[in-house]
């Protein structure tokens, strides 16, 4: 696969040499020829002198064959702008920005640009490891799911799945249970120990923590 990134700092330079190690074909833009310097003597990718919002720097960086696009410059109008370029002009299907600003991330998904806010995930991460494990969210950028990790209690032990299971708003997709993670079944029994990890509409996000909740408070 091809690959374009557009921004050669710490997020760009780690993810090209990640994607190389893959297989994949990568090519670097950056307009700070100083940057490559983060490749290391021994990428073979191609790097690209310019800026990813001009479509003949793109155009060199062989965009029109590419099978996908990050751009993760640190500017957000930058990243905007070369992630609508390389999907309008270059109908690149897969197109990734990084972008800071939590609201501008969410605006721009709504209008079909695949967006990462480091700000909202890196909050969340630090929320997490702050605030007791018993109950958290994890991080997921996607506005219209949660993904929620749980711990089981043991008044929740002995329980099944179905039993937390709400049709169709809610799904305990994994057990964590001594390091080994399950797929389960609704009639897989819940052990004490185990982690839960389900995925939650968010209009029934506080529905499911008091489905939880309420069997961690018998065991108090």
């Amino acid at each position: 696969m091809k690959y374009v990134i557009v921004g050669c700092g710490r997020v760009g330079s780690t993810l090209a040499k990640r994607l190389d190690r893959a297989g994949h074909q990568v090519t670097v833009i950056d307009e700070n020829p100083a940057a490559f310097k983060r490749l290391g003597k021994n990428f073979p990718g191609r790097q690209v002198l310019g800026t990813g919002i001009d479509v003949d720097v793109l155009a060199r960086a062989g965009a029109q064959s590419a099978d996908g696009l990050a751009t993760v410059t640190e500017g957000d109008n930058r990243n905007i702008m070369a992630a609508l370029i390389a999907q309008e002009h270059f109908k690149i299907k897969r197109v990734v920005a990084r972008i800071y600003d939590p609201e501008r991330s969410h605006m721009y998904r709504d209008f079909g640009v695949a967006t990462i806010c480091p700000t909202t995930v890196g909050a969340r991460l630090m929320a997490n490891a702050l605030i007791d494990d018993t109950y958290r969210r994890l991080p997921f950028e996607r506005p219209d799911v949660e993904v929620i990790e749980a711990a089981v209690s043991d008044a929740l032990a002995g329980k099944k799945v179905s039993d937390v299971t709400i049709a169709g708003k809610t799904q305990v997709c994994v057990v964590i249970r001594r390091e080994e993670s399950i797929i389960p079944s609704p009639d897989t029994q819940f052990e004490k120990g185990d982690r839960i990890v389900a995925v939650v509409h968010p209009e029934h996000l506080e529905q499911f923590r008091k489905t939880v909740e309420l069997e961690l408070a018998r065991s108090a």
